[in-house]
């Protein structure tokens, strides 16, 4: 890595933003007499102003913008500003504000936005259950995110913003030798866009803007800094060695070829309050990734994708389903695996083999044939349903093979297929039809307890990824919204 000749360890782990703790080392030290005004853009969920207010900037000092409509309700509502002035509407008709405080007209607005968002998802289990969920408990939602916002009005009192573009921001304070500015872009183009879509459902008074390209604006954004006055340090996630200044102060490793620096216009200056260039070399957590990168939410499968089953440990194995699952439920076990596709994780699986070791009382006598689905589940995209490919993957003799090993293979040779309990509150799983049959169901409080059974398959996994595609195919065009 250019400019880390012989850098410093910054915590060695112990911080899941291992960034945030780079900013706490330069707030610390940063001459607060010195630099009077800190400026935030692309203030995202103001996470980095945080960092900066306990290290003891005031919040009076601190500027913020974006153009997201989310971080425009949060920061209209911690600057004092009028919500009214966001004119949002929802299908053409404006969002009445509830006759309550600020902060619950605020949370109300962001409620609203999330709702339209999940329900512009593609028709798949995973955002379906959300939106059931958010309907089914709106209240209690609405009174969370009403305490999530309060207490950022605790912590950040006298802070303003504006909805603006970041580059109209810069533009006004590059020259100010008393700004530091802090800014955090996305990693790819129209990121942020993608994660707030609402199908064009929600309109508000957006300011105009242009989308950030990583691919050529990290470095437009190091070269029109370079010189500046104000102080720049910026977050930036590339490929190794792709750094947008030869000398970073800042590197994070993320996996096999890929690295997250920090970026300055005056690393020698950062330096002074650091010690030097930093990287944090990470350590152990309750939740160990395995070294692949999450598969993005617009990755097209093909024909000659190549899917790949990686044993994993059961820490690895929940750190995927931490992400992915919108409620742990499955107990974790001793058998586990990641699915990969195209080199990205895409999926996980757990089986367990209780029901064959010890009478299993959620189905029947001759369960005890089979082992036990603990869960298959993938990860959340925009135009598949991953969960049926991993459920799918799941259901074959020769991916357990990979983790039934030793002594157990012994089970595995003796089972004849796999069963697995869902709690739900429908009366069937649309992912496991066609896949599994429903053997059992029983009423319980919230819904029903669905017991499902599959015999093995000996597919291979080509014709799996086949029979997968052609199926989303068809599935796609039955549900393509009319147009015109």
């Amino acid at each position: 890595m250019p400019g880390f000749a012989a850098p410093g360890v910054l915590f060695a782990g112990n911080s899941a933003a291992p960034d945030r703790a780079f900013y706490r080392c330069v707030f610390n030290a940063l001459p607060k007499d010195r630099y009077t005004r800190y400026v935030e853009v692309g203030v995202g969920s103001f996470a980095a102003t945080l960092v900066a207010a306990n290290a003891g900037i005031s919040p009076h000092a601190m500027e913020s913008s974006d153009v997201t409509l989310y971080s425009s309700i949060v920061g209209t509502l911690l600057s004092g500003g009028d919500l009214e002035t966001l004119r949002i509407t929802l299908d053409g008709e404006p969002v009445e504000l509830p006759d309550a405080d600020p902060v619950a007209q605020a949370a109300h607005l962001l409620y609203v936005h999330w709702l339209a968002r999940m329900q512009a998802k593609p028709e798949v289990d995973y955002w379906q259950s959300l939106v059931i969920d958010l309907v089914d408990r709106a209240d209690e939602h609405r009174a969370h995110l009403s305490h999530s916002l309060q207490g950022l009005v605790d912590r950040l009192p006298g802070i303003t913003f504006r909805p603006q573009c970041m580059w109209d921001h810069i533009a006004q304070v590059a020259d100010d030798p008393a700004t530091i500015i802090v800014a955090a872009p996305p990693t790819y183009k129209s990121g942020f866009e993608k994660f707030f879509d609402t199908g064009g459902r929600i309109e508000w008074a957006e300011p105009p803007y242009s989308i950030f390209d990583p691919e050529t604006d990290m470095q437009r954004l190091a070269d029109d800094m370079e010189g500046k006055a104000a102080l720049l340090m910026f977050l930036q996630e590339d490929r190794t060695g792709q750094a947008a200044h030869p000398r970073p102060v800042f590197a994070h490793p993320l996996g096999p070829g890929s690295c997250a620096y920090v970026i300055s216009n005056r690393p020698d200056e950062i330096f002074t309050y650091t010690g030097g260039p930093k990287v944090a070399l990470g350590a152990p957590r309750s939740y160990q990734p395995a070294p692949l990168p999450i598969i993005p939410p617009d990755h097209e499968v093909t024909d000659t994708s190549t899917i790949q089953l990686i044993p994993v440990k059961g820490s690895e194995c929940d750190y995927y389903r931490s992400l992915w699952m919108h409620r742990l439920s499955a107990t974790p076990g001793s058998y586990n695996l990641l699915v990969a596709l195209d080199g990205y994780a895409a999926g996980v699986i757990g089986y367990g083999a209780e029901t064959m070791t010890r009478p299993f009382p959620h189905g029947k006598s001759r369960w005890q044939s089979h082992l036990l689905l603990r869960f298959a589940f993938g990860a959340p995209t925009l135009n598949y349903r991953l969960t049926r490919l991993i459920t799918m993957l799941a259901l074959r003799r020769d991916t357990a093979k990979q983790v039934f090993t030793g002594q157990s293979s012994i089970l595995l040779a003796a089972s004849h297929g796999l069963v697995t309990v869902e709690m739900t509150r429908h009366p069937e799983v649309k992912g496991l039809r066609g896949l599994m049959t429903l053997e059992k169901r029983d009423s319980h409080p919230d819904g029903y307890k669905l017991s499902y059974r599959a015999d093995w398959t000996n597919d291979s996994i080509d014709d799996i990824r086949t029979r997968f595609l052609t199926k989303e195919k068809t599935w796609r065009k039955a549900r393509r919204r009319p147009t015109g």
